[in-house]
């Protein structure tokens, strides 16, 4: 029956893709098709790097659980059902997975569903997770530029191309369905701002979006909000009283703030109460379970407002530059510092076009980018002091970065305008 359910899913996968490559004008065939094979080719990675140099982790856990909700699906339908409803309705079950954190063991439900469908088979699960993820990546690449078609490159770049954020959001694994549900939000929210109305199609996007994001990474998401609903309130009143605009910073900034607030009560985590001694046992977590040369250092961490105000410069610079070349402890982390000398080089670059962004049709777009990136960026590198795992997690932010740094407005953005590329 397995061998049958592969056979199928193969044969839908590429009448699937074959029919949306057919689909897509010409001059994005050879681009939605390269990135297409290099996403599919990531996600095959990935299990390869787990399965035949790591031996195990989180990929592998996941596929484990899943064959086991799959096999429960199969044979006690009632119990399985009850299970994804509240996995606390099956106890026994629940605690003979390999994953018990609520986020992993909700990944794991959505694992567990492929498995069913799939035969088990964990490199069509990959596959399929890999297709979603680039739908996602696809929809904001066409939703950014559909509004400015001179940002093509530097959009194919950075949700298409950037090999961090293509391989940690590529195959069986939480960012790639959380990465795809963050870029429907921000594809949608895009066409919000520009004064579309969104089709019934895209409200169910965004509930789904909504959902699944949150669940998965909800850090990501809580920073997301707050940024993204301020520009959308702030674009509606302007379009009330529109000799207001020359405060729309101003305007955004309070609303921003306020949203902010409001975000704090929406997670346990956010909680003002628990959010400094969250952040500090994570990072006393990670620091506990990571060598020296792989983790961030930093000075004299405490959970206090001052202490991580102190370290949240040193914070960012980690979580965008770091590991550099020279701090390198294995091949991983040399490719991750090859990468990490390119970005620095791009915003290094990028920084005379600063002074750009007020004459820009899409200030506030560009100002609440920046924002969610430092600001997600920081906390993370606060929290997550592992080198290996903050290049995993940052995908959230670092693919936004980058297209920030290519854009036409910018120097290397003018130079790769000029290239053929991507059409």
């Amino acid at each position: 029956m397995n061998s049958i359910l592969i056979l199928l899913n193969i044969t839908l996968l590429a009448w699937l893709t074959r029919f949306m490559l057919r689909a897509q004008p010409h001059e994005n065939k050879l681009l939605f098709g390269s990135s297409l094979t290099f996403k599919m080719l990531a996600g095959v990675a990935l299990g390869v790097l787990y399965f035949y140099h790591y031996g195990a982790g989180d990929t592998i856990s996941y596929w484990k659980d899943g064959t086991d909700i799959a096999t429960l699906i199969r044979t006690a339908p009632a119990q399985a059902l009850a299970f994804l409803w509240d996995e606390n309705s099956t106890p026994e079950f629940t605690a003979a997975l390999l994953q018990s954190a609520p986020r992993s063991l909700y990944f794991a439900k959505i694992c567990g569903l492929f498995a069913f469908l799939s035969g088990d088979n964990y490199w069509v699960m990959a596959t399929w997770m890999s297709l979603i993820s680039f739908l996602g990546s696809w929809m904001l690449f066409r939703s950014i530029t559909t509004i400015e078609p001179g940002t093509r490159p530097a959009a194919a770049v950075a949700f298409l191309f950037f090999p961090s954020a293509i391989f940690w959001s590529s195959g069986l694994i939480k960012e790639s369905i959380g990465l795809a549900a963050l870029y429907v939000l921000i594809a949608i929210g895009i066409a919000v701002v520009q004064g579309k109305r969104p089709s019934g199609v895209s409200w169910i996007l965004v509930v789904v979006a909504l959902w699944v994001g949150w669940n998965l990474k909800y850090y990501w998401l809580g920073i997301f909000l707050p940024v993204a609903l301020a520009v959308v309130a702030v674009k509606a009143l302007l379009r009330w009283r529109s000799s207001w605009e020359r405060v729309d910073l101003l305007l955004w900034l309070i609303f921003f703030m306020a949203l902010l607030a409001i975000g704090t009560n929406i997670h346990p985590n956010f909680y003002a109460s628990r959010f400094l001694e969250v952040t500090y046992h994570n990072n006393l977590e990670f620091t506990r379970l990571s060598e020296p040369p792989r983790i961030v250092q930093y000075l004299n961490l405490e959970p206090t407002t001052a202490s991580l105000l102190l370290n949240a410069p040193a914070g960012l610079i980690a979580g965008l530059f770091r590991p550099f070349v020279w701090e390198s402890f294995n091949a991983l982390s040399l490719l991750a510092g090859l990468e990490n000398t390119v970005l620095l080089i791009l915003v290094l670059l990028a920084l005379p076009a600063v002074q750009q962004f007020k004459i820009s049709p899409h200030r506030l777009l560009l100002v609440a980018a920046v924002v969610y990136v430092v600001l997600l960026i920081t906390f993370l590198a606060l929290s997550t002091p592992n080198f290996g795992t903050l290049s995993r997690y940052r995908i959230g932010a670092i693919p936004l970065l980058v297209f920030l740094c290519l854009a036409p407005s910018t120097l290397v953005g003018k130079w790769l305008s000029k290239r053929d590329w991507f059409g």
